[in-house]
Order: structure tokens, then C-alpha cells, then sequence
């Protein structure tokens, strides 16, 4: 059996890319619906200072002005929000470090399940030994970029 400080590792690493992926999901749709509450209002406001709105047509501005602000942070972020997927995380690892052919995803798969007749113990402990030096060295950071927060952060400065 994969002894428990490799499990500990492997599982510690992929759960701190999850947890900076989910991060950055969060934060960027955040940001995104800022972004666009904050030039709706504006805008909102421009209206109803020229025109002089009756109070129904603002409220209708506030729910367009939610709606869409809930949406875009929907499309930007909100939706990638989801629980922990080990698979799906360690193949995300997988991409970033290129050239593992599912090694990753085999080991986390292999510490969920129990071992069935005809699965080897010792190809079980090569592989997940083999992860766990993949990901030993690996940073959450360099996994997960927050690069693309970049634009829409120097966008709501701007606004703000």
C-alpha cells in the first residue's frame, strides 16, 4: 500500500491547485461583475439625471443593471466555482507540466480506489511514487497564472 506521507503529499498538492484555481475563478468573475455594476450605475445614472426617470424605470435600471453585472460574472468566473475534483485538477496539472500521460490522474484514481483483482500492488506503489516526484517540487503558482486577471483589474481601476 502507497504509504501515507505520499499520499499526504499527493493530495496537498493537487487540493492547493484546486484551491488557487478556485480562487482565480472567483476573483476574476468578481471582479467582472464590479467592472460592469460600476459602468452600469453610470450610465444608469447619466440617464436618469437627463431624462429625470419616473420611479419605476429605475427600478427597471437597477434589475438590467444587476442582471447583466450577474451574468458577465457568471461567463467570467462564477461558473468554473465547483467542488473538489481530484481527476480534474491533476489533469490540469498534467497540462502544465506536459508529458506525464496521465501519470497524475492514475495515482489520484489509485489512492481513491480499493485494489481489484487483477491490478498489480506493485504498479500501483511505481506509479504513485512516480507522482508524487512529479508534483513534490511543484508550486501552486506555477500552475495556476493569475495572468488573466491582468486586463480586468488595470479596466476596474479605471473605473474605480
Amino acid at each position: 500500500m502507497m504509504d501515507k506521507h505520499q499520499n499526504k503529499t499527493l493530495r496537498s498538492r493537487v487540493r492547493a491547485v484546486w484551491r488557487r484555481g478556485q480562487l482565480l475563478n472567483l476573483t476574476a468573475g468578481t471582479m467582472a461583475f464590479c467592472r460592469w455594476g460600476i459602468l452600469l450605475f453610470l450610465v444608469g445614472m447619466a440617464i436618469d439625471w437627463l431624462t429625470r426617470l419616473p420611479m419605476p424605470a429605475r427600478v427597471a435600471i437597477l434589475v438590467a443593471l444587476l442582471v447583466v453585472s450577474l451574468y458577465k460574472a457568471w461567463r467570467c468566473g462564477w461558473r468554473e466555482v465547483r467542488p473538489v475534483n481530484a481527476t480534474h485538477t491533476a489533469l490540469r496539472i498534467e497540462k502544465h507540466l506536459g508529458g506525464l500521460e496521465s501519470l497524475l490522474v492514475s495515482a489520484v484514481q489509485f489512492q481513491n480506489a480499493a485494489l481489484c483483482t487483477g491490478t498489480s500492488e506493485s504498479l500501483r506503489e511505481v506509479t504513485c511514487r512516480k507522482a508524487v516526484e512529479t508534483v513534490a517540487p511543484l508550486r501552486p503558482q506555477e500552475a495556476v497564472r493569475y495572468d488573466r486577471l491582468r486586463i480586468p483589474a488595470a479596466a476596474l481601476l479605471l473605473l474605480a
